[in-house]
């Protein structure tokens, strides 16, 4: 499982950092477009019927879980 890809002797990776830094990126970016999300679903008018809220509370949602995989399991994974 800790195996190592290595580019030159100065400079090596380890599998599980790449990881970490994968994770975090990916659930970084989610929060990042779901927050935009739940936004504009509430700030559009024709968003303002129950598809609407719908949408707005599953993007809230998400930002929670992106959030935690972003900055609880991104860094257990990289310790």
């Amino acid at each position: 499982m800790n195996e190592t890809i290595e580019r030159d002797s100065t400079f090596v990776i380890r599998g599980y950092e790449l990881r970490s830094a994968i994770i975090f990126v990916v659930a970084f970016i989610g929060v990042i477009c779901n927050s935009f999300v739940a936004l504009f679903t509430r700030r559009m008018k024709t968003m303002n019927n129950p598809f609407g809220w719908l949408t707005s509370s599953q993007a809230t949602a998400e930002i929670v879980q992106c959030s935690v995989f972003a900055f609880y399991y991104a860094p257990m994974v990289f310790l």
